[in-house]
């Protein structure tokens, strides 16, 4: 059987995000909940313990001189209730942001309805048993254990270096000793969830790694999974196939078109049209090597199409132009001198085929390509000539 060692594709990790399999860690929601809940009882908390104080006291003192009445009673419960709301809202909404925004960071914005469909597999004790005595459920028991550890060891330091506060508390007045006793319990909660909270961070990373690594692929898989993800490899390689023919095809038809071609003479044919009303420099319309090379002149044959010998001319345009390019400033010169020659040739044999092969005869046209400059006006005026 094969191993699973690679890591998930994008599909895989897309796939487990629609059924709602995700990174995330509770213990970073609870952790990052309990810290802002700690900040929010030192701010709004203190306002509602003084409002609900405040509003106690008031109905103690009125309760003797009302009669007790259900619309009177309903009139001391609103009077209790309407100070304290702004305060207990305010921390009933961090609570309740604090917890949406840590898992939108986990998870982000992910909906999946099918990890809202009931399992009766869930149900099964049997299942519940094994699940507490495996790897797994064990793994959970020590994280929780050292969690435990951790927070008992940071509660008996705090303790321990505080110890003298706390015998204090004895000389001093209720209310006195009510003010530091809290200032001490926020103290070390705060200490608490703040380890708690990196402890979290941790299990989030942790969980994180376990998920990536509950998704691994086989190799097999991995291919198969590419497979299906853009197709079957022969059949996209059958489909290249077919768009370079139907390319070529096209190429091959704009061969009749062309003013010139330019050879090497028997590897390479470049086809170069060239119309100075419409362009601004010459373009190749098509090109080829060895069959191709001898296709597009046996095209140009039939239609008796001039073809011209220049060996570097040839090699710089096959390789620095691509098809429906036009041609680079510096071979303006040397398809210049082309076209005037091919011009003059046409001047020279009118209603006579002009499509045989440089001879002896013939001028020798143009030198090395690249040796070259020119511009589009000396084209014009070559052609012109």
């Amino acid at each position: 059987m094969s191993e699973r060692t690679e890591a998930p594709t994008p599909r895989k990790l897309q796939e487990a995000r629609e059924q709602g399999q995700v990174a995330r860690s509770q213990e970073l929601n609870a952790a990052a909940s309990l810290l802002v809940g700690i900040l929010l009882l030192g701010g709004p908390g203190r306002m509602l313990v003084l409002n609900l104080q405040n509003s106690l006291s008031e109905m103690l003192s009125i309760i003797p001189s009302i009669p007790i009445s259900n619309p009177s009673l309903a009139d001391i419960s609103l009077s209790v209730l309407l100070p304290i709301l702004p305060s207990f809202g305010t921390i009933l909404f961090g609570l309740l942001f604090t917890g949406v925004a840590v898992t939108i960071a986990q998870t982000g914005l992910l909906w999946s309805s099918k990890r809202l469909t009931p399992d009766l597999s869930r149900l099964n004790p049997i299942q519940g048993l094994k699940g507490l005595i495996s790897g797994r459920g064990l793994f959970e028991l020590g994280k929780a254990l050292l969690k435990l550890g951790i927070a008992g060891w940071v509660a008996y330091s705090f303790l321990r270096s505080n110890g003298g506060a706390l015998i204090a508390l004895g000389g001093m007045d209720f209310r006195a000793a009510l003010a530091q006793c809290t200032t001490l319990a926020r103290s070390l909660a705060l200490r608490i969830a703040s380890v708690y909270l990196i402890l979290a961070i941790g299990d989030y990373a942790y969980q994180k790694w376990h998920y990536k690594r509950s998704l691994r692929m086989t190799k097999e898989e991995v291919k198969e999974d590419l497979k299906r993800s853009e197709g079957d490899p022969l059949l996209r390689q059958r489909v290249r196939s077919q768009q370079r023919r139907l390319a070529r095809q096209r190429m091959m038809a704009n061969v009749p078109k062309a003013d010139v071609i330019i050879t090497n003479p028997t590897h390479l044919a470049v086809a170069v049209r060239y119309q100075a009303e419409i362009m601004q420099a010459p373009r190749v319309i098509a090109k080829g090597a060895y069959r191709i090379a001898d296709r597009i002149v046996a095209l140009a044959k039939q239609h008796h199409i001039p073809i011209v010998q220049n060996i570097p001319l040839a090699r710089a345009l096959y390789r620095s132009v691509a098809v429906d390019e036009e041609i680079s400033p510096d071979l303006y010169l040397a398809m210049a001198e082309v076209l005037a020659y091919v011009y003059r040739l046409r001047a020279t044999n009118r209603g006579l085929p002009a499509h045989s092969q440089s001879s002896p005869n013939r001028p020798r046209v143009g030198g090395n390509p690249r040796a070259r400059g020119g511009s589009v006006q000396e084209i014009k005026r070559e052609a012109a000539y």
